[in-house]
């Protein structure tokens, strides 16, 4: 070991955008050059630490946890006198200086940040115990001092730290050959030997090897928003920052054995062990009666009022009861109590804050202790869900229950949480962002120097598929367009070798969108926070991490369904106090519910709204409940692509027989039609035909899906000798259990399927009742997704749902239901922000009918009015009301906006003054302009709301369009399988997507005219020609070919005979066509030469000259004129025209 070396100064990938090194890589490089342990010191946190830990032991490598942290005088001011900072190089020696570390880390980011998490000597001091300090690299207090040639001070900190750490100080030397480092180096030796303090070698790593150096270059340029060209960047001196080794240290060091050999003994005194095999529950509040022995009590209580209610039928209490007894040996077998008590202490706080919450996700709905303290919604027992796929004796895990909250309440609930169990025991859980194919090209793309253009060809080139993007190396493997741009130049070639080194890197810590811990200590102890972006206090492990440190964690979701729930309920409460009851006791069968979902209408229906699951909805035939929970287990990659769905479907629909293995599977497999879809089957199967123990099942279900051979040849052997022994063959029985394995890769838990089903349904239940209610509830949600509200209003059309533009008198701030209608809402109108709104509210309190615009704008605050917010209230003819033209509106802007206030503002003048501003206010008016063409109003209406609501854009080429060969949406849906049509329609939302077969683009479009709408399609070739033409609200002329089956219709937009497949209306000329019956004298003529002077356009002039009999037609060269209704009418006056 003597020859060895160790270092233990590293910046990893979590040093953020700084560190390029992974650990993957790093314990590589670290065996190949036989050292016995490392070091991890990124910047400021502990980010990567844990993960260090586990993979170094993988590797069989000794891992020194440490960091490298910012010392400044007094880390409680913030000021920027006082924001100057010092690295400190410090290391865990064992579990006492482990937390110590993660406290000061902790005390960095939550008390001491500013600009960067900062602490100071005197808290260091304080937290000194099983730590190890170096002195740091170049901008240590030590060095520091050095270089401005004040060794007197330098020799002044060195001696503060000794007298504090003692032998746990040493002065680092560092091997980076920079000449400063070199001079620095040179003082420490002297100091080291004067102070008697030993010097450690470290190399201060930022990237593995030298030939890593131009990749960390680039991540700094990353960092800090440079090109690798500028001259004046940040940047690193020379290209010594790597994992040296040994030969190398002695060499950079000249020659410092002493120094290197420290490093051995460091590495020796340091000795920190993370694994736990207990678990830290949240101790719950005995003052509160929440004592373990209070769960029987609740259980039992909450049973007999679902009895006495009706919501269990009291001829099975017995059943329920012998489940109850069942289900709490388990759970206090294994001391889970109080767990189950956390959860439902906090639901029962968000039930009594009216705050939704979901019905279960997850194996936890198979639970009737859960569904009788209502954490969950669902009866397991009427549904068939088995509670050892939650919780058994055999698998000894945490219960892991997530819960689903309205996301406008969920962080109400945390903060409940944080109040009941101490700020230092609850936190958020961290995650990190990385950077994927595409977002690395962008990011070295950009600092490279690379156009938009440029980079935008390469990353259009990337795809996905189902959500997972091509990393790099797949992309230049599979798509060809993508290699050959890559290999087009030594550019490109550069752009894609450092996206290779830097891809799936760590780009920034952020706050994990559910999961919260709960401890029994002071998480700080053993694992490191910082601050979210909310402010909120986060881990800096990860998820993983944190369970396996033995903490519990609780995923507390916001799901945007329950708000949309909860918002349609308060609609229709005003007319049906009764909705609660009403759904809780609704029939899942409900036939006119499942009738509603067939015709496709699945716009905010949860978990079925994208059109792959609407195809196959609309396959399925669902028309009960049954049916919805076995969608939602089989809509997944699995199932799809192995044809297991199509299967399903054809065995639903009878067109298969349905066969069983044996009967006595007959009762599993029943509701999924003979097939293995749920995990719960697989477990009921081998409990039936094999005398599993539920328990031992689920060990079974497990196996089969980490398909470890040794495992499963176990499993096997204990299937096969169970089987046997109820006398079935060991054929037949070696065939279910292959089938099994087999189906066992995609089967689903039923539990989540059925609780999300149950959610399903009541959204489904609201839509086919009340929606109007239902569809406002949405469009609210989802107010400001101009997309989404647009494919929403298309659905409420189809929906028979009548849409009424914004009013300023009548809408609320979302979209509000009304008799026969839906009201847009206030904040759907762009530039208007919830401040504007609330003030718009407020200030029409004290309006009547008589009121006029002057009034209404003198009320309003000037702060929360502006002119673009006032441009768009009336471009979207929310201003309407008042009786004005929006044109006239558009033409007095200033003057209106002269009044904006007038009434908050005079309110300390004397009152005869007052008295005379309301006066002029009442009595203003505004010289009428003629309104806005249609085409105006459509294109402001489409600024404004993103959608025309008044004006359909076709009515605006009525008169060319009558002129036009062209069918209609209504006509199209009626037309056979490949019949080629022209139509007029206007594009109300498109998406453009990548194959994941060529990575070529294509769109999918909605478009529609007055009879319906109609969804399209067109590919790459096609929609690069067009793709300027493709906008939301163009009234256009399209050409395609229609494909459809038995439930779909859709139109492919591709070209014929030469022709444009797209064309806007504002393009297409349409000649006008003039009627000459025998001859027409000169004045006619002059007087028709003028009139077509007056309208110099793009038309053609078509004359049709008949006399006697004869007819001759006449085109005229020299005039060419705009076909408009003003030109038409004055030629009218002289000869007839068509």
């Amino acid at each position: 070991m003597k020859n060895n070396f160790v270092h233990l100064h590293l910046h990893s990938q979590y040093s953020l955008l700084d560190g390029a090194i992974k650990f993957d890589e790093l314990f590589q490089e670290v065996k190949r050059q036989e050292m016995p342990a490392v070091a991890l010191t990124d910047h400021g946190n502990l980010f990567g630490a844990y993960e260090f830990y586990k993979k170094a032991k993988a590797n069989k490598i000794k891992p020194i946890i440490g960091c490298e942290v910012y010392i400044t005088n007094d880390f409680t001011k913030k000021t920027p006198e006082n924001n100057r900072t010092h690295h400190l190089t410090v290391l865990a020696m064992d579990m006492d200086g482990y937390q110590n570390l993660c406290s000061l880390v902790s005390i960095g980011y939550l008390k001491g940040f500013y600009r960067k998490p900062r602490i100071d000597k005197e808290i260091l001091f304080e937290r000194n115990s099983g730590l190890i300090v170096l002195s740091g690299c170049l901008n240590g207090e030590v060095c520091h001092n050095i270089l401005k040639n004040k060794k007197e001070e330098a020799i002044r900190i060195a001696s503060e730290y000794k007298n504090t750490f003692g032998d746990r100080y040493f002065l680092e030397i560092q091997g980076t050959l920079l000449k400063e480092q070199i001079k620095v180096n040179s003082v420490l030796k002297e100091m080291g030997s004067k102070l008697k303090i030993p010097l450690v070698a470290t190399n201060d790593c930022h990237y593995l090897t030298k030939d890593d150096f131009q990749s960390h270059d680039t991540l700094l340029c990353i960092q800090t928003n440079s090109l690798v060209n500028d001259e004046k960047r940040f940047r690193f001196n020379g290209n010594e920052f790597y994992l040296k080794s040994r030969n190398q240290m002695m060499e950079a060091t000249d020659n410092s054995e002493e120094a290197l050999e420290n490093t051995l003994l460091i590495a020796e005194r340091c000795e920190v062990d993370l694994e736990r095999t207990d678990y830290r529950l949240p101790k719950i509040n005995l003052d509160e009666n929440l004592n373990p022995d209070a769960i029987k009590e609740l259980v039992n209580k909450s049973l007999h009022d679902k009895v006495a209610n009706g919501v269990i039928p009291s001829k099975e209490m017995e059943l329920y009861k012998d489940r109850i007894n069942h289900e709490l040996s388990i759970i206090e077998g294994m001391g889970y109590q109080g767990y189950f008590l956390v959860v439902y202490d906090f639901i029962k706080y968000a039930k009594q804050r009216q705050i939704p919450v979901g019905p279960g996700r997850g194996s936890a709905a198979g639970s009737l202790i859960a569904y009788l303290l209502e954490i969950t919604e669902v009866d397991p027992i009427k549904h068939g869900l088995i509670f050892e796929r939650f919780l058994n004796s055999e698998r000894v895990s945490m219960p892991d229950i997530d819960i689903d909250f309205c996301a406008e309440g969920r962080e109400d609930v945390i903060k409940y949480v944080i109040n009941k169990y101490g700020e230092d025991k609850v936190a958020q859980i961290g995650t990190f962002g990385t950077m994927s194919s595409k977002a690395v090209i962008k990011d070295v793309g950009r600092v490279l120097g690379f156009s938009f253009a440029d980079v935008n060809k390469l990353t259009k080139l990337i795809p996905s598929y189902r959500g997972k993007v091509y990393n790099l190396k797949e992309c230049f493997k599979k798509v060809k367009e993508f290699r050959e741009l890559v290999k087009s130049s030594d550019k490109f070639t550069e752009l894609y070798n450092l996206g290779i080194k830097l891809e799936n890197s760590v780009r920034h810590s952020s706050t994990h969108a559910a999961g919260v811990v709960i401890s029994d200590e002071p998480l700080d102890r053993m694992i490191p926070l910082f601050k979210g972006s909310k402010d909120e206090t986060v881990t800096q492990y990860d998820m993983n991490a944190v369970e396996e440190l033995g903490f519990v964690k609780f995923d507390f979701l916001g799901l945007k369904t329950l708000t949309v729930i909860k918002k349609a309920k308060d609609f229709i409460k005003k007319k049906n106090p009764n909705i609660e009851d009403e759904i809780k006791f609704a029939d899942l069968n409900d036939p006119n519910v499942y009738k509603m979902l067939s015709k496709g209408l699945t716009r905010g229906i949860f978990q079925i709204e994208s059109s792959g699951m609407k195809d196959v909805l609309k396959s399925l035939r669902a028309d009960k409940f049954d049916d919805i929970v076995a969608l939602l287990a089989l809509y997944r990659p699995g199932p799809l692509d192995s044809g297991m769905v199509d299967e399903y479907i054809l065995r639903k629909n009878g067109v298969k027989k349905t066969n069983y293995p044996t009967p006595e599977l007959e009762q599993i497999l029943k509701e999924t039609y003979g097939l293995f879809v749920y995990q719960e089957q697989i477990m009921n199967t081998a409990s039936v035909l094999a005398n599993f123990s539920l328990g031992e099942s689920d060990i079974l279900r497990r196996a089969m899906g980490k398909k470890k051979t040794s495992e499963m040849l176990a499993q096997r052997e204990r299937f096969l000798s169970g089987a046997e022994s109820n006398s079935f063959s060991p054929k037949l029985i070696h065939e279910i259990f292959d089938t099994m394995e087999k189906f066992a890769e995609y089967s689903f838990n039923k539990s989540h399927s059925t609780a999300y089903a149950n959610i399903t349904f009541q959204t489904a239940f609201l839509k086919t009742y009340y929606p109007r209610e239902f569809m406002a509830a949405l469009m609210s949600t989802e107010i400001n997704l101009s997309d989404k509200i647009v494919a929403n209003i298309i659905e409420c059309k189809e929906m028979g749902i009548k849409i009424l533009p914004p009013d300023i008198r009548e809408s609320g701030s979302g979209f509000t239901p009304t008799d026969n209608a839906i009201r847009f809402g206030l904040s759907a109108i762009k530039n208007l922000g919830d401040n504007t709104v609330n003030s718009i509210t407020k200030s029409r309190e004290n309006l009547d009918e008589s009121s006029n615009i002057f009034e209404f704008l003198s009320l309003m605050d000037s702060r929360k009015m502006n002119k673009k917010s006032l441009e768009s209230l009336l471009k979207s003819g929310c201003l309407d009301c008042f009786g004005h033209t929006r044109s006239t509106l558009f033409n007095n802007m200033e003057l209106l906006l002269e009044y904006v206030g007038q009434n908050n503002k005079d309110k300390n003048i004397k009152q005869e003054t007052l008295f005379q501003l309301n006066e002029l206010v009442t009595t203003l008016s505004l010289e009428e302009l003629k309104e806005w063409s249609p085409y105006d109003l459509s294109k402001y209406e489409i600024e404004a709301l993103g959608y025309s609501v008044k004006v359909n854009p076709l009515e605006i080429h009525q008169h060319k369009l009558s002129q036009i060969n062209y069918k209609k949406i209504s006509d199209i849906k009626l037309m056979s399988e490949k019949t080629v049509v022209t139509l007029a329609a206007f594009i109300s939302s498109i998406n453009i997507k990548t194959s994941k077969k060529n990575s070529k683009k294509y769109a999918l479009i909605n478009l529609e005219d007055s009879t319906g709408v109609l969804e399209a399609i067109i590919f790459n070739d096609e929609l690069e020609k067009y793709e300027s033409k493709l906008t939301i609200g163009m009234p256009l002329l399209l050409t395609g070919t229609i494909e459809r089956n038995e439930e779909n219709i859709k139109l492919i937009i591709n070209s014929f005979n030469g022709g444009d497949s797209v064309q806007t209306l504002d393009d297409i000329t349409v000649p006008l066509k003039i009627n000459i019956e025998k001859d027409i004298s000169i004045e006619q003529v002059g007087s028709l030469k003028n009139i077509f002077n007056k309208y110099p356009g793009r038309s053609p002039i078509e004359i049709m000259f008949r006399d006697n009999g004869l007819k001759a037609k006449i085109s005229i060269k020299d005039f060419k004129v705009d076909n408009c209704k003003d030109l038409r009418d004055e030629v009218s006056k002289t000869v007839d025209i068509n």
